[in-house]
């Protein structure tokens, strides 16, 4: 269900908005529609929840980075599997409770099995992976944490966890060594506030998006703690709801999990 030019208005409920036809110098286009982009800094009626938008210059790159920010405690994140699907707003439509925003998970192989620790409300959907290496971003009550693989115990309980690879961010500095020459759209969850604050990143350009230096740098600049890089390039889409349906920018290519993120019932 691609988005309207006139999805600005029913965005409301998440702070987010679309870049109109035009696009200017507010937003990015892919595939010649406008591509989402999120108001910079605006309010939301969810408590503890935040949006931002800008054009950032990282490394020599300029890319637009989206983002959208939840306080722990205010929202509980799951993962409906989608099967390799494209429609990622079905995953908002699965999901139980009152669903904010889906943005695509973990990688997944071939045959279309996901690849890499998945743990969603307790219940483990595929298995740890100790070669992946990278890291696994685990979430207990209203807390966060991001571990290397290679320290991670994949017997201890979760009630969600998603293994992915790099780590971009470690401690507040940048985990990557070196541009490796690629390009592409990113998605990433970054860690902020002791692990308190979750925000879900998306970045793009207008023929792709960063290096994993690029995207690295920049979340390291704004704060960061730690941020876990998820499956981008193609896989990268993103959906939400307000109070007049769902929206959604379908990725390029399947994804097989995507993440949800949902008010915590009280």
């Amino acid at each position: 269900m691609p988005a309207s030019a006139n999805a600005a208005a029913r965005l409301a409920a998440l702070g987010l908005a679309l870049g109109s036809a035009g696009c200017a110098n507010s937003c990015v286009e892919r595939d010649g529609r406008p591509a989402l982009v999120v108001a910079r800094e605006s309010a939301a009626p969810v408590r503890g929840t935040s949006s931002a938008r800008e054009r950032v210059t990282e490394h020599g790159e300029t890319f637009e980075v989206s983002r959208v920010s939840f306080a722990l405690e205010a929202v509980r994140v799951d993962v409906v599997d989608l099967g390799r699907s494209r429609d990622i707003g079905a995953a908002l439509a699965r999901a139980q409770g009152a669903p904010l925003l889906a943005v695509n998970g973990g990688f997944f192989g071939e045959r279309g099995e996901p690849l890499g620790l998945v743990v969603s409300s307790g219940r483990r959907l595929s298995p740890f992976s100790r070669s992946m290496s990278g890291g696994v971003l685990t979430i207990d009550g209203d807390r966060a944490a991001l571990s290397e693989t290679e320290a991670f115990d994949p017997t201890s309980p979760h009630a969600f966890a998603i293994q992915c690879r790099p780590r971009l961010v470690v401690g507040g500095a940048v985990n990557i060594r070196a541009d490796d020459g690629k390009r592409a759209e990113r998605t990433a969850l970054c860690l902020r506030e002791g692990g308190a604050v979750l925000d879900v990143v998306i970045a793009r350009t207008v023929d792709g998006g960063p290096s994993l230096l690029a995207i690295a740098q920049h979340l390291a600049s704004t704060g960061c703690e730690d941020a876990l890089n998820l499956d981008g390039g193609p896989s990268t889409g993103i959906a939400w709801r307000d109070d007049s349906g769902i929206h959604a920018e379908d990725p390029r290519g399947a994804i097989r999990h995507a993440i949800v993120v949902r008010r915590r019932e009280r």
